[in-house]
């Protein structure tokens, strides 16, 4: 997994919402590359993997799937094509309107989503190593908590937990459920603050643009999506003024992409946006409760860190830890532990 952590999450701040988005992509993209070793599950990537646990829940038209998903509907009839060529999903008649059609899942498509639970397990023990059993466990039901309130279907949750192998499974369907509709919370604020035409997906691919430009080719890798699906939504981007694409000098068969000024402008302005949520979510839970998503999201996003970026995780480490020994040992007491720690390193490069 490459990439740089805090690009991941697409917004300019680290704070719960940013933790949680990267960590629901890790288990995502986590849990794909290990049950790629399935004999259900063939080539599919992130895209297709949504796609399916959408469809786990209830029927969908090609156009509703693609509005789910925040995707174009040229992107998303791609998907639809790869995953009925696989004999994961099937396509009939809609029976209200005969000039569309209706998308559902196979057994074989429940078959590959019931070998991702069992899979998830593994990266739920995983955090569970990290952060304890008790703490995960409240986590979960805090999340949870969390979707109710932000008016997330608690039926679509249960419908994609009961292709589970385990219930401890349930924070690994959860996360990229409640994501997802994060997502789609802030792409209508910032479509209130004039923004426009605005899609849950450009998140991740203009937060990877925020430091410098990039190629489509290393987005891809980094979300874990085919070059198509970021050539698509390269395309809205730069619809929507938000970037601008350009041949590569280096390599002509290269395409890269980088901010406009109203892009920029975009992502400082997605961290209002995320600051009111974060302000919603505190007012939902409370301060006690709020303070331990808070701080077991934290404790992940930093195990998560490592996959992605090693070198920028020991800072972040660092600023944690030191701020738990100062408010633990007080001014003085630091002070003690850093001379005892220059004395215990001394003569070590």
């Amino acid at each position: 997994m490459g990439g740089s952590i805090g690009e991941l999450s697409g917004v300019l701040y680290q704070g719960p919402v940013a933790h949680l988005m990267v960590v629901a992509h890790y288990v995502e993209k986590n849990a794909l590359e290990k049950v790629r070793q399935s004999e259900h599950c063939g080539q599919l990537n992130l895209s297709d993997q949504s796609c399916l646990a959408l469809l786990a829940a209830q029927d969908y038209s090609p156009g509703e799937l693609a509005a789910q998903l925040g995707i174009s509907r040229q992107a998303c009839s791609k998907t639809i094509g790869a995953l009925a060529g696989q004999g994961l999903i099937a396509r009939r008649r809609n029976p209200v309107d005969s000039r569309s059609s209706v998308l559902s899942l196979t057994d074989g498509g429940r078959q590959w989503l019931q070998d991702r639970a069992a899979v998830a397990l593994d990266i739920y023990r995983e955090f569970a190593g990290e952060v304890g059993e008790e703490r995960l466990g409240k986590l979960v039901e805090l999340l949870a908590q969390v979707s109710r309130q932000l008016g997330f279907e608690a039926a679509t949750y249960s419908a994609r937990a009961s292709v589970a192998a385990d219930l401890s499974a349930g924070l690994n369907l959860l996360l990229p459920a409640l994501v997802s509709q994060m997502k789609q919370m802030l792409a209508r604020s910032l479509s209130e603050k004039g923004f426009a035409g605005l899609k849950p997906s450009f998140g991740q691919v203009l937060g990877l643009l925020q430091r410098e430009e990039r190629r489509i080719q290393y987005i891809a890798s980094v979300i874990g999506v085919s070059k198509q699906a970021i050539a698509a939504t390269a395309a809205d981007l730069e619809l929507a003024g938000y970037i601008t694409r350009t041949p590569d000098p280096g390599d002509r068969r290269q395409v890269v992409l980088r901010l406009t000024l109203q892009g920029q402008h975009l992502l400082s302005e997605s961290v209002a946006s995320v600051r009111a949520l974060e302000a919603t979510i505190k007012n939902s839970l409370g301060e006690r409760e709020y303070r331990l998503l808070d701080d077991t999201l934290a404790e992940l996003y930093l195990q998560v860190a490592g996959h992605y970026d090693a070198a920028n995780v020991l800072p972040a480490k660092i600023q944690k830890i030191s701020e738990y020994l100062l408010a633990e040992l007080g001014v003085a007491g630091v002070r003690t532990l850093a001379r005892h720690l220059a004395t215990m390193t001394r003569g070590e490069s």
